[in-house]
């Protein structure tokens, strides 16, 4: 008797996926929620993500003349009911040049972009979380 138990438990978990509307026609993708993100990489060689609480890369090496773009990816969490979304929470950051020339706004999302046309080290912070969060473009 505990066998068959077994048995009719086991094909009623089988069927219950099907009844919830697993065909995935519809408008509305079937998704997992909590999947874990894979990790952000700069889109080309001359993109720096901004992170919760890092640049990414931290250093970058650029010819003179180059132009370097900051995009900030700082929001988690998602506003999809159907992927159990409870709101995005975004962080905001700023690329500061520690020598004082100039900054990005304080932002959770968009871009900052800087042309670089002189041979030099120049180091930046974000101002929210100061030289913990910091980075270096090398320009030869």
């Amino acid at each position: 008797m505990r066998m068959r138990s077994t048995l009719i438990l086991l094909a009623f978990a089988a069927t219950v996926p099907l009844a919830c509307g697993g065909g995935g026609g519809g408008s509305n993708p079937i998704t997992t929620p909590n999947q874990p993100t894979p990790p952000l990489t700069p889109a080309t060689p001359n993109d720096v993500l901004v992170q919760n609480n890092s640049f990414n890369p931290a250093s970058l090496t650029v010819a003179a003349g180059t132009t370097v773009k900051w995009t900030w990816a700082t929001c988690t969490g998602s506003n999809d009911p159907y992927n159990g979304g409870t709101g995005q929470t975004c962080v905001d950051h700023s690329v500061t040049w520690d020598d004082g020339s100039s900054a990005s706004a304080t932002q959770s999302e968009g871009t900052y972009q800087r042309a670089f046309a002189t041979a030099g080290t120049y180091k930046y912070h974000c101002v929210v979380h100061g030289t913990a969060m910091s980075g270096t473009v090398v320009v030869q």
